[in-house]
């Protein structure tokens, strides 16, 4: 029997036969999921944060934190979560323009266009809020006490907002 004639064959049962139909809808059905969950598990935290500049930033930081806080002497393995504001603050070119009106003066301020896009003078990522680090090292006071000061000088934050726990 021939490749053609078994799928034939085959389209014929799922179109008569009742069980051969569920059969070939959970088969969809199972592939179907496969497929989305192949997806889902094969994006990682990277293909994530690429769409989004602010996730990308976070994860960034906590990448380059937890590399550096690991050489620290003592500290052994590092995880570091970081949690921020939410959004960035875009700082646009303006311009300003007295108006006059009936009621009196008014100022006017528009964005500076230049070949038809907004001018952007800086874009702001937004402020830390906390930080959270584990480490193996971090019940020795002294290793706590560095990865602290590390992340406080690396991070321009406050001591509150910096939670140090040891790896178990």
């Amino acid at each position: 029997m021939s490749e053609t004639s078994r799928i034939k064959n085959f389209i014929r049962k799922i179109k008569t036969d009742g069980k051969t139909r569920l059969l070939a809808v959970i088969a969809c059905i199972v592939a179907l999921l496969l497929i989305i969950g192949a997806n889902v598990l094969s994006g990682s935290d990277k293909s994530e944060t690429a769409s989004d500049p602010v996730s990308e930033y976070v994860y960034s930081l906590e990448r380059k934190l937890e590399s550096l806080l690991a050489k620290v002497d003592g500290a052994g393995k590092v995880s570091v979560a970081i949690s921020v504001e939410s959004g960035m603050e875009t700082v646009l070119a303006m311009t300003t323009t007295t108006k006059e009106t009936s009621a009196g003066r008014e100022i006017v301020s528009t964005p500076v266009m230049v070949n038809g896009k907004t001018v952007v003078l800086k874009e702001k990522y937004p402020e830390i809020t906390g930080v959270l680090i584990i480490a193996e090292g971090a019940g020795s006071i002294s290793v706590y006490t560095k990865i602290q000061q590390a992340a406080l000088s690396l991070l321009n934050v406050k001591v509150g907002q910096i939670e140090i726990l040891t790896m178990k």
